[in-house]
């Protein structure tokens, strides 16, 4: 079989494997230094940016002018999950190894090797841009803090790192998301009364009060899976986290029970109508079973989404169509993604990359570096014709 690879991505995309980056607990401040100095190294402007967080440093690099044309952002995050049992893995999750033509590693798929794509690209097209021969500018982002919604991307944008344009690089198999669904995470409190686990009637075990909450949360998840988005699928309502009477002794029965309510977003929801529903629910439980409840939000990644017909969709669906075979139906993401950070501000985002989701926060994570060989060619593509060359 012919090898598809590009050495020069293959080399760089092991490279940033072999930074962890695991979040939590979040340690991107040396990779966000790597791809700096990377960047400095070729002459092209690329700075550290402290916030939210100085340990959590994240890199930005620019080339071109913004008054000269559009901007084009190219948007990866640098955290990967945690890996897990390294016994469950064929390959050290962080040695980058490189095997039959594939990537193995965490953050190989999701996604250090389409910041590898980005970083190239800003580095074959700067040379044009520098000469003229393409207009406008194009911005690279390493963000922090994807995994687990903290606001990075949100950040760049708020410091002037935005766009015309953006494109978040999460691994799609060339598919183009115009949608994705959003998430928010809430902290349910049951409360009890503790007691002796010989005497059980003195007290109420938590457990056994959180038992109501429990049959209306299943209740309202068969309710919400009645609504369908075309592109993203249904929504979800999940207790995904259960915790009582761990911090006291096991003869007593537990006073306090709290669980992870997860509730998945469609486009067409907002934040403040789950949050209604959900209380509306609590207080339901409450005034029929006699049930104490507290509720707090944990995080919340919005939902976000652009016309599937939008000229930058277009753009990038044509290319995938024509070097990947990919389908040009519309598609979206039953997954949270950072272009909700760029839709918020009115700039139209895009999400797509090479690289299977199937892979994402798997043991043996890895990516066809054939695939992103050609993902690289398409991108490079793209750019130019957005930025007024093609």
């Amino acid at each position: 079989m012919t090898d598809r690879s590009d050495p020069r991505l293959a080399d760089l995309a092991a490279e940033l494997v072999r930074i962890p980056t695991e979040n939590p607990p979040g340690g991107e401040r040396p990779c966000a230094e790597f791809v700096v100095e990377w960047f400095t190294e070729r002459d092209i402007d690329a700075r550290l940016v402290e916030k939210p967080d100085a340990d959590r440093a994240q890199a930005v690099a620019e080339v071109g002018e913004r008054e000269d044309g559009p901007t084009l952002v190219l948007n990866g995050h640098l955290d990967v999950v945690p890996a897990g049992d390294p016994d469950q893995w064929s390959h050290d999750p962080f040695a980058g190894t490189v095997e039959d033509g594939r990537l193995y590693g965490r953050g190989s798929a999701d996604m250090k090797t389409n910041i590898a794509l980005a970083m190239l690209t800003l580095r074959d097209l700067a040379p044009e841009i520098k000469d003229g021969d393409l207009d406008g500018r194009l911005v690279f982002h390493g963000a922090m803090g994807e995994e687990t919604g903290d606001p990075g991307t949100r950040t760049l944008v708020e410091e002037g790192y935005g766009g015309d344009y953006a494109v978040v690089l999460e691994p799609t198999d060339f598919r183009v998301g115009t949608s994705a669904k959003g998430v928010v995470t809430y902290r349910v409190g049951v409360s009890g009364s503790a007691s002796h686990a010989s005497r059980p009637d003195q007290g109420t075990n938590a457990i056994d009060a959180a038992r109501p909450v429990l049959a209306a949360i299943d209740e309202y998840d068969d309710r919400v899976r009645g609504r369908v988005d075309p592109l993203v699928g249904r929504a979800y309502a999940n207790v995904t986290e259960f915790e009582a009477g761990t911090d006291s002794n096991m003869a007593v029965l537990p006073g306090r029970a709290e669980f992870l309510l997860d509730r998945r977003i469609l486009p067409d929801e907002t934040l403040g109508e789950v949050e209604a529903e959900i209380q509306d629910l609590l207080a339901d439980v409450e005034r029929e079973a006699g049930v104490e409840t507290d509720l707090t939000l944990v995080q919340h990644y919005a939902s976000a989404g652009i016309a599937s017909d939008h000229a930058l969709a277009a753009q990038f669906r044509d290319l995938s169509a024509e070097l990947a075979d990919a389908p040009e139906a519309p598609w979206g993401l039953e997954a949270a993604t950072d272009a909700r950070e760029f839709v918020a501000v009115g700039t139209p985002a895009v999400i797509w990359g090479p690289g299977e989701l199937a892979q994402a926060h798997t043991a043996d994570e890895c990516i066809d570096l054939g695939d992103a060989a050609l993902g690289l060619t398409i991108l490079k593509r793209a750019a130019r014709r957005l930025l007024s060359a093609e």
